[in-house]
């Protein structure tokens, strides 16, 4: 059965179908990469709402997924 009441295309879609971070009920895992490919958890962002759903600017999103999600 069809949902007709789905956005497809809404910047959240766009977060829960391709940010690594994210996790059921837009919940951060705070996992930040750096332009060398380390990892470190920030927690400013782990286990809180995504910092997108709230209308915020989140930097793994704008530099990591945000490129390649806007294909």
């Amino acid at each position: 059965m069809l949902r007709l009441n789905r956005v497809k295309n809404s910047l959240s879609t766009k977060v829960k179908q391709n940010c690594a971070n994210y996790n059921t009920g837009y919940e951060c895992s705070g996992v930040m990469i750096n332009k060398y490919l380390n990892q470190k958890i920030d927690s400013s962002y782990t286990k809180k709402t995504c910092k997108v759903k709230r209308g915020l600017e989140c930097e793994y999103y704008n530099r990591l997924v945000k490129p390649i999600a806007d294909l």
